[in-house]
């Protein structure tokens, strides 16, 4: 099978000749091809060809846009600083304080530098696999990007005490999420990938998720023109599970290696799709022996689930990941025998 058709068939819950195998690979692409990152992250042919590599090399079923979500707050006005293996993050928050989200407009996707990079990314991206292997686009969830135009702590501030300007950014922001997710869509992106690094029970309590943040999400996913895939950004999403598991185009969720599938399959049910659970960082140290234990165990556990996709969880592979540790699951995989 192709990975498209791989992948397709896995959402509808049909069979498949093996689990597909979906690697957060945007930042190891420029490791494969030895590419400065301050050049492969303003370089759409760059980030082309690094991920060429990572077909080449991986031979993954799923491909991802850049996962450099701070590009998208620098076109709110947010300065970014870039590293020698990791990808850029934030340096200066666009504004310092509540009282400056007046004065915040809603970016043009169609010129600003970085936008234009991650649409032109995808576009290439589209372009040299259409037919073969899907693309998820990945963009930050208008609830999530605050926190990267005006910095967690004021966010956070924001939300408890300025009820108010919180809901002002949400909206400047889901004006913006909606635009750039249906531009990556109408390219051809098989789907949005958004993480929800601020959307979890170690940062904000479950009351301002369920009557702020998850009515808002509910309120722009029903614009947009496609699927939404909810990755847990870094943290468990178990806990807030019952709030989003029911929002508008959401077709599945990328779980944190510390959830349990059991427990998420009882809460979500069976018609979305699960995915995880490798934890993609820790793929820097640990032995190939070890990496096939762990695929193995969740092949075991999720061997009768139909819309069940492999992927890594967390952040990006690191950069000096060994090679031979992301061979290892997507060869442990294709020797598997249910």
């Amino acid at each position: 099978m192709l990975p498209i058709e791989r992948i397709f068939c896995r959402l509808q819950g049909k069979p498949t000749d093996r689990v597909p195998f979906a690697p957060l690979t945007p930042l190891y692409g420029a490791r494969l091809i030895s590419c400065p990152l301050n050049e492969y992250y303003t370089s759409p042919q760059k980030y082309l060809q690094g991920q060429i590599a990572v077909v080449d090399s991986i031979e993954p079923d799923i491909l991802f846009t850049p996962f450099a979500l701070v590009m998208e707050a620098e076109a709110f006005g947010s300065k970014t600083t870039y590293f020698e293996k990791n990808p850029p993050n934030l340096r200066i928050p666009a504004i310092g304080s509540f009282a400056d989200i007046y004065n915040l407009t809603v970016p043009d996707i169609e010129n600003h530098p970085s936008l234009v990079y991650m649409q032109e990314s995808a576009r290439l991206l589209l372009e040299q696999y259409k037919d073969q292997i899907p693309v998820a686009a990945i963009v930050s969830s208008p609830t999530e990007l605050p926190a990267l135009i005006m910095g967690i702590e004021n966010w956070i501030d924001t939300l408890l005490f300025h009820p108010k300007e919180a809901l002002q950014l949400i909206e400047l922001t889901s004006a913006y999420f909606v635009k750039f997710a249906n531009s990556m869509l109408s390219l051809g992106a098989s789907c949005i990938y958004t993480p929800a690094s601020f959307s979890n029970p170690t940062i904000i309590t479950y009351k301002i998720a369920k009557d702020i943040l998850v009515p808002a999400l509910r309120r722009q996913y029903t614009k947009i023109n496609g699927p939404i895939v909810f990755h847990h950004g870094g943290a468990r999403i178990l806990p807030f599970l019952e709030l989003l598991h029911n929002l508008p185009n959401v077709i599945g969720f990328v779980l944190d290696p510390r959830d349990s599938f059991n427990e998420a399959r009882a809460v979500i049910g069976n018609d979305l799709a699960i995915m995880g659970n490798i934890n993609g960082p820790l793929l820097l140290k640990a032995n190939p022996q070890t990496i096939q234990s762990w695929v193995l165990k969740l092949l075991e556990n999720r061997k009768d689930d139909s819309k069940y996709i492999m992927t890594t969880s967390n952040a990006d592979i690191p950069y000096d990941t060994p090679l031979e540790n992301i061979k290892i699951i997507a060869e442990t995989i294709k020797k598997y025998k249910n």
